[in-house]
């Protein structure tokens, strides 16, 4: 993406593979004067700019047994710092506050929130052919996981097959450029992370080492695919060695979008058995010039689990301006054998 991908971002989501990383271009892109919605605010002279997104979610899910029967509040807060000092250097920082403040059929709390540091790297850029990224970044597999903040998806909730089969961070380093290789170009990122993670989320399970690869190309004009490869050990299980196998893709047509992310995960390198494995796929369709609709199908085994978990997910997206989103959505689950969702959820997110 160039100086126009982050305006284009609303007007179609499909278009974000890596829109945040990228809102400084955009930012100087832009020859309007003054601060707009979403493209975040230029400090003077520093090459500094600041931005992020805000999240108000509700959650009628309801959860395992014993959980409150739902529960809203301030989702997320998340703020960006990005530095381009029109050299090969730049600095890109996310820090997310998560559950600020929380209410429930119990109660009104803020003993959930914590702040973390989500992002924080630095890149040198040679040439569009080769990047080296240095520092705390998001793992680059399938496409959700690269385009997850809260006003850049088409949903509340997150598919589960990219939450719950690999860490969606990584700390090390990262190789990563377009190569002139095929008609349409190949991206490519890989990348190692040797050790524990930067200032990690107490309550995930992070990696303790982990390499990978992900590749991607436009096979078709508006079809693109890719694959990803990671081999890692976690933190909670580091004498075990695991092995992610995934494929994407991604079709737009006259502001229908199609995606698909697919994963297979084994334990055991000698005996290959399967650890986890999943997919869905994930329709957004135009109802009006900023209402969608919005229906997805996911499939997911968890690592104890007996049988196939199915979510059918159905919703609405509206957005009223660039930078705002409004989403509602019904998640039905079977073979439920995980407490996955099931039942309405809801959420306002404005990017700042």
């Amino acid at each position: 993406m160039r100086a126009a991908a982050w305006s284009l971002a609303f007007a179609c989501p499909a278009v974000l593979a890596q829109a945040v990383e990228e809102q400084a271009a955009a930012v100087q892109g832009n020859p309007a004067p003054g601060y707009r919605l979403g493209q975040g605010i230029v400090l003077g002279d520093s090459g500094f700019t600041a931005g992020g997104y805000a999240v108000m979610a509700y959650d009628g899910t309801g959860g395992a047994p014993g959980d409150p029967d739902w529960r809203a509040g301030l989702d997320a807060l998340s703020g960006f710092l990005w530095w381009d000092g029109g050299g090969r250097w730049q600095f890109f920082t996310e820090v997310e506050l998560e559950d600020g403040f929380l209410a429930t059929s119990d109660e009104i709390t803020v003993d959930d929130a914590y702040l973390g540091l989500e992002r924080f790297y630095f890149d040198y850029r040679y040439s569009d052919s080769l990047k080296l990224r240095l520092g705390k970044f998001l793992t680059p597999v399938g496409h959700w996981n690269l385009i997850h903040a809260a006003p850049l998806v088409w949903t509340t909730s997150r598919p589960l097959i990219t939450e719950a089969t690999f860490p969606v961070n990584a700390t090390g380093a990262m190789l990563t450029g377009v190569l002139p290789w095929l008609p349409r170009g190949l991206e490519y990122s890989i990348y190692g992370s040797p050790g524990q993670e930067l200032f990690p989320n107490p309550e995930l399970d992070t990696f303790e080492e982990a390499y990978g690869l992900h590749l991607s190309t436009e096979i078709l004009p508006q079809l693109s695919v890719g694959l990803s490869f990671v081999d890692f050990e976690l933190d909670s299980s580091a004498d075990q060695r695991r092995r992610l196998y995934g494929a994407d893709f991604q079709w737009n047509w006259q502001r229908y979008e199609l995606t698909g992310e697919f994963a297979y995960r084994i334990t055991s390198l000698t005996n290959a058995e399967r650890d986890e494995q999943g997919g869905y796929l994930q329709l957004a369709a135009p109802l009006g010039e900023r209402l969608f609709a919005v229906a997805r199908y996911e499939t997911f085994r968890d690592t104890a689990a007996t049988r196939d978990l199915n979510v059918y997910l159905g919703g609405l997206n509206y957005r009223p301006r660039p930078g705002l989103v409004f989403k509602a959505e019904y998640s039905r689950a079977t073979d439920n054998d995980i407490d996955a969702r099931d039942g309405l959820l809801a959420s306002f997110a404005v990017l700042f």
